[in-house]
């Protein structure tokens, strides 16, 4: 089980880096998920300028936020993207899916993405923190020390769970699909952005939607890493990165379930051999 899943962690890594340059292909990943983050905070300095109301502490709450989201939606969506790719490229059954389980593949893939997302996260957390500081003239008020950023980074691999869950389910759907899966990255950053406290409270969500959000493990992520980004409360933290972490668990084995269940009739059905693809 172990040896596969190393494997699949190197292939993937390679994959994600699109076999080239570790640091030019982090700097160039950031790109996108910085422009985001910068975007949300343009919109926030505007309207909050405007209105007269502006303050950095949600400023920086926003940056937290719209840095992270769209991470979590990345990685989510790596056993779909695995598995579209391979059926396109026809080498599906020989590489995606192994005469047992791909699951510890995509497992291996997602873990990949995880550790290119982390740099990623804290480039566009910085980018946003000059650019506020150069052009907005306020300077965020973010807790920065090793100590606050060993605990965002463990944060973000208790989220890791919850994470992996919904790409095992979502894994599960692009077995059979023929189309559409591509654009499921956008319904994923889309949801969490609305339901996970990226940019606002959950508190101001209509109910049933706050209580959805109250209940979902990312919106506690949220939580965890502005605890110690913005607020510096470690006894927050804990509270919220366990809670986090606890959610995540019974999303994973969700996943796992629905993926092999999914897996299963997609060999009995003929959308997974080695001869149909």
């Amino acid at each position: 089980m172990l040896r596969p899943l190393f494997a699949s962690i190197w292939m993937g890594w390679q994959r994600e880096l699109g076999w080239g340059n570790p640091v030019v292909a982090i700097l160039a990943r950031s790109v996108a998920p910085a422009a985001g983050a910068l975007t949300a905070a343009i919109v926030y300095w505007f309207g909050s300028s405007a209105a007269g109301v502006f303050d950095p502490t949600r400023l920086a709450y926003v940056v937290i936020g719209a840095s992270l989201y769209g991470q979590i939606a990345l990685y989510a969506y790596v056993p779909t993207s695995a598995i579209a790719e391979g059926k396109n490229s026809y080498v599906f059954p020989q590489v995606y899916m192994t005469p047992s389980s791909s699951i510890p593949y995509l497992a291996g893939r997602c873990i990949a993405s995880f550790f290119e997302s982390v740099p990623v996260v804290m480039i566009s957390i910085g980018v946003c923190a000059f650019v506020s500081s150069e052009f907005f003239h306020s300077n965020l008020p973010l807790l920065v020390s090793p100590v606050s950023v060993m605990l965002f980074v463990a944060a973000m691999a208790l989220i890791f769970p919850s994470a992996l869950g919904l790409g095992y389910l979502l894994g599960s759907y692009a077995i059979f699909a023929s189309k559409f899966e591509w654009a499921v990255p956008s319904y994923i950053a889309g949801t969490l952005m609305i339901l996970s406290e990226a940019l606002y409270p959950a508190s101001v969500l209509p109910w049933p939607l706050s209580a959805v959000a109250e209940s979902l493990p990312f919106t506690y992520f949220m939580r965890a890493s502005r605890d110690v980004l913005l607020y510096g409360s470690l006894s927050s933290y804990l509270s919220d990165a366990a809670v986090a972490f606890l959610l995540g668990i019974p999303l994973l084995i969700l996943g796992l379930l629905a993926f092999k269940s999914g897996e299963n009739k997609g060999r009995l059905k003929g959308f997974i051999d080695r001869k149909s693809m």
